[in-house]
């Protein structure tokens, strides 16, 4: 410290300090001139440094270490951890009944005196020197940080590692060959002329299910499958209600609700709705409107007489289905699919089990290879044109890949269509009993006595038949055996002896057997 004030004061007899002399001349090794991985000249350091160790201090004046000492010790530390795992030798327990305090550190007898306990002697001096010299972190050859060394002996590897800028810059892929013009998977050409058979290697990827245009109406259609109320979600994000939230949010929003939508789809619908300040919101109140009307009509309120359209499975045909253009005519399918109908018939071949071999998801598509597979080996022929038109009608996935041979079993193999005979032509139910609905037993008395002698004989018979102690069922409500319980009491007591008897009778009973009021 003396050194650096002698340097670096002023000479004016102030005591002040020239501080910013001395941080310029630190501040040297950071230029672009320096190499940042060369040691610097004249360190007071050892490899500690390369472990980020606590810096020795000038009483200690170790040199640092060489490549070729670096690569001693790497390799007599590789061949040591070879050596204890070999023999299972469990070293840090035998530095740790030294190390009382548990600072982590012994002094170099100790240190010495386990590598001889566990037989891992350095095979010469100079290694054992070696290893004093880089594990002495704290200023002096007396104290080795065994916990250093056990981690070093389990990976040697690391035991220096190479140098790592703060800010590296980040490494820049080199790209050979030319860079692909279409960035989107969206098929931006009209599909009409594909041909959806001869275009694996000489066309490009055709994907329509992405198309931009009918983004909104696709939303829809999956809302309206899902039973999504969409107000709801915006309304976490817009707290003072304004009807607008950020480009962002709308984001965030749309991945809450599982919806998954390409750069171009998002910026599509966003450029729909965004507002018209520069901050370009968007604005989702229009937006929910425009979808809600899948549900109800705006304003249905004031006209009373209004009816909503029934949600069919037409609403929900986009969010399930994204079929190619150019397909055939109705009669030119109906006549299509009736001669494969009357092939399948005659040759009395089940299809769906061989599509359901190459479906092993179970997701009901195939490739378009495995369809046209299955046709051949059912020797199920066909021309070009009529295998194109085929195809086109059961490709619904917005590519020419992926074939729903769901759709083609039902309209060709399903038994409506080839004996005329379904489920609903189904008896089979017929020979089963059915559930008959509960029916209520109770019998519902309406007598009218003119005598209470008339009620009480016939409660005298009746109890007589089925033997019957009626008594029995009055005193559950009479603990205290006084002869006397309630009206309600009473009418329970006689529904338990099954004693049924109108209204007007049960009146006449208790006014016959009313008890008198005591005081």
């Amino acid at each position: 410290m003396q050194i650096l004030l002698n340097r670096y004061q002023l000479k004016d007899g102030s005591g002040l300090v020239n501080y910013r002399e001395f941080v310029n001349y630190l501040d040297t090794v950071f230029t672009a001139e320096v190499n940042p991985t060369e040691v610097i000249q004249g360190a007071k350091t050892t490899a500690v440094s390369y472990k980020n160790r606590k810096s020795l201090t000038p009483k200690f004046k170790l040199q640092v270490f060489t490549d070729e000492e670096k690569g001693k010790m790497i390799d007599m530390m590789t061949a040591l951890n070879r050596h204890v795992v070999s023999n299972r030798i469990l070293l840090k327990p035998g530095f740790m009944d030294f190390d009382r305090s548990k600072s982590q550190h012994i002094t170099a007898q100790q240190f010495l005196r386990v590598l001889k306990t566990l037989n891992i002697m350095p095979p010469s001096e100079e290694d054992f020197e070696l290893i004093i010299r880089c594990y002495c972190d704290r200023g002096n050859t007396k104290e080795i940080n065994y916990f250093l060394f056990c981690k070093d002996v389990d990976r040697p590897e690391d035991m220096f590692p190479v140098y790592q800028a703060k800010r590296a810059q980040p490494e820049v892929p080199q790209r050979r060959g030319v860079a692909p013009k279409q960035v989107s998977t969206f098929f931006r050409e009209g599909t009409d002329s594909v041909d959806v058979i001869n275009n694996r290697f000489m066309q490009a990827h055709i994907d329509i299910s992405c198309d931009p245009s009918d983004v909104e109406d696709r939303l829809k259609a999956a809302v309206v499958m899902k039973r999504i109320r969409i107000e709801e979600f915006f309304r976490d994000f817009d707290k003072l209600r304004k009807g607008r939230v950020t480009r962002p949010q709308f984001k965030s929003i749309l991945s809450s609700m599982n919806f998954t939508l390409t750069n171009d789809e998002f910026k599509a619908l966003a450029k729909k709705y965004e507002t018209a300040d520069p901050e370009r919101f968007f604005r989702y109140v229009d937006f929910v409107k425009n979808i809600n009307s899948a549900f109800t009509i705006q304003g249905i309120d004031k006209a009373p007489t209004t009816q909503v359209a029934p949600i069919t499975q037409n609403d929900t045909l986009l969010a399930r289905r994204k079929y190619l253009a150019g397909l055939p005519n109705q009669e030119e399918l109906a006549d299509i699919l009736d001669q494969y109908r009357t092939e399948v018939k005659n040759k009395r071949i089940h299809l769906k089990p061989v599509f359901q071999d190459y479906d092993i998801t179970r997701n009901g598509h195939v490739t378009k290879d495995q369809f046209l597979r299955v046709l051949d080996l059912l020797r199920i022929q066909a021309p070009q044109h009529i295998l194109q038109s085929l195809l086109r009608r059961y490709m619904d996935k917005g590519n020419v890949d992926e074939v729903n041979y769901v759709d083609f079993c039902e309209d060709i193999d399903s038994a409506e269509q080839l004996f005329g005979v379904g489920q609903g032509h189904n008896h089979s139910t017929n020979y089963f009993p059915k559930t008959q609905a509960r029916v209520s037993k109770a019998e519902i008395v309406r007598n009218c006595p003119e005598d209470v002698e008339d009620v009480i004989a016939r409660m005298r018979q009746k109890c007589k038949q089925q033997g019957i102690r009626i008594s029995e069922f009055f005193r559950d409500f009479d603990r205290l055996r006084s002869g006397h319980i309630t009206a309600a009491q009473f009418r329970i007591g006689l529904t338990m002896a099954k004693c049924p008897i109108s209204a007007s009778e049960f009146d006449q009973l208790v006014e016959h057997f009313k008890a008198p009021k005591e005081g």
